[in-house]
């Protein structure tokens, strides 16, 4: 596939903001900012009308040219200043990608020159607005059965930096460059919070349109028995007929809650045990092979929804599978969830993780505020090199886009499909956390109300709550601070 023809001026001073945010300066402070656009260079002037500058490398016009498969590649650098753990151990160096030039892992990505000058060694620019922007997977044709681009044909899994989100510590290199220039100058502190999901796939009962031979539900049978506060769940796979399975006909004859609502609840009510907030995504999407076809505004679903709204529990949208690349159907089904769920303001996750960087543009054309979908399903890390929330850039239409990514860290079935045990997973999520926490980003974790359901993932996910219930919980309504 080709490259893009040019990175506009507009596109790095964009890139140029998203650094400042991650290096800690204050939004007042970037607008007092001289900047100096040159064919070359940038120049950056932090405290006009003084002389210290820090002078961005700009690659070659033809760069972007260049910039697609299989000619990607990155280079490395070093800090400015050693710092102090955790930093130095999490960050051994800088991973720059869409390198014009070779970076040796021992020079500096900012280096002084003066001292009232700071140059940047390798076009980190261009690299922030690439990765930012999922510009690889518009160059590159490599996509999974499912429409998907996958971690494995990564270049951050293949060249082993997938799970560090290299764009924030390009702000904390940055933060070193302007506490050599302006010795008074303080980042803002660094603050982790964290962000719980929950993908609403499949609400069971008997009024769900997927019933019958040859599904999910058509073959399981479980029960949900309240055991010291907790549940234990018990799973028995068996051969059902068109009538469905116990839970749906028990579900039908008493008019209880089917089960896989209640979970919903229990999910919240696991969150709050650990002081946190859960954002629960619902569907609207007909059956398919890969949608259970529930309608969201069928009375048990609005009885659990309204529950939710009176606790002050945010319920949000997630699209089917069909709605890919289908600007209509998208639509349609979010008008749908907007009705279900009396909001207008609203945010979520593409169904299957399906999503490309055309997915902001039929998001922003929905109203929607924000979107949640940039992980892997093959692979947890940081798609998009970050963990800050941000509002993307859409490289076709060169302009920001006004909604925010949210960046998802890991999704639980992705522990699954890369075969880890409950303690390598444990592992990864205390690593995830700890890179999140060193560049004062957002933690997020997605677990289905059905993989409750798994043996033993109960009491893993608890384990999970344990581990994020000490930090600050991530609003997304009030991020002034966070995203400008």
């Amino acid at each position: 596939m080709a490259g893009i023809e040019r990175i506009t001026r507009e596109a790095r001073l964009y890139a140029l903001k998203e650094l400042a945010r991650r290096a800690g300066v204050a939004r007042e402070h970037f607008r007092t900012w001289k900047i100096e656009f040159g064919d070359e260079e940038i120049r950056v002037y932090p405290q006009p009308p003084g002389a210290q500058c820090i002078r961005f490398k700009s690659a070659p016009l033809a760069f972007g040219k260049q910039v697609r498969p299989p000619e990607m590649r990155g280079a490395r650098a070093a800090w400015m200043r050693l710092p102090d753990e955790p930093a130095r151990t999490l960050v051994p160096n800088f991973v720059v990608p869409f390198a014009h030039q070779n970076g040796k892992a021992d020079r500096p990505l900012f280096m002084p020159v003066t001292p009232e000058t700071v140059e940047c060694s390798l076009d980190v620019l261009a690299s922030t607005l690439l990765t930012l922007t999922r510009y690889e997977e518009v160059a590159s044709s490599s996509r999974d059965a499912h429409g998907r681009f996958t971690a494995s044909a990564s270049m951050a899994l293949n060249e082993g930096y997938l799970e560090r989100p290299i764009v924030d510590e390009y702000g904390l290199a940055l933060a070193q460059a302007l506490a050599y220039l302006l010795p008074g100058w303080q980042p803002a502190q660094r603050r982790l919070r964290v962000k719980l999901s929950h993908d609403i796939d499949d609400v069971g009962g008997f009024f769900s349109p997927s019933l019958g031979f040859g599904t999910a539900s058509g073959r399981s049978l479980w029960m949900m028995l309240p055991f010291n506060g907790r549940y234990a769940v018990q799973w028995v796979t068996r051969r059902c007929d068109a009538s469905g399975s116990l839970r749906h006909v028990w579900g039908c004859l008493t008019g209880k809650v089917p089960s896989c609502l209640d979970l919903v609840r229990h999910l919240i009510a696991m969150s709050r045990e650990h002081n946190l907030d859960s954002a629960v995504y619902w569907k609207a999407s007909p059956v398919g092979p890969y949608d259970s076809g529930y309608d969201p505004r069928q009375s048990k679903v609005r009885r659990v929804i309204g529950e939710l709204r009176g606790q002050g529990v945010e319920s949000g949208v997630h699209p089917g599978y069909e709605t890919f690349m289908a600007p209509e159907k998208l639509a349609s089904e979010i008008e749908t969830l907007r009705d279900a769920l009396g909001e207008q303001t609203l945010g979520g996750r593409q169904h299957y993780l399906r999503w490309c960087p055309e997915t902001w543009i039929h998001w922003e054309q929905c109203g929607l505020a924000y979107d949640s979908t940039l992980t892997y399903e093959d692979h947890y890390g940081f798609r998009a090199g970050t963990c800050i929330p941000y509002r993307p850039w859409l490289l076709a239409q060169n302009r920001e886009a006004s909604l925010i990514e949210i960046p998802l860290t890991i999704m639980d079935g992705t522990l699954t499909e890369m075969h880890l045990s409950e303690e390598q997973s444990l592992t990864a999520v205390k690593d995830c956390l700890q890179r999140c926490k060193l560049v004062g980003g957002v933690f997020t974790f997605l677990c289905h109300n059905s993989t409750l359901l798994q043996p033993g993932y109960l009491e893993f996910y608890d384990r999970v709550l344990d581990l994020l219930g000490g930090y600050d919980k991530f609003d997304w309504k009030t991020p002034a601070p966070e995203v400008w």
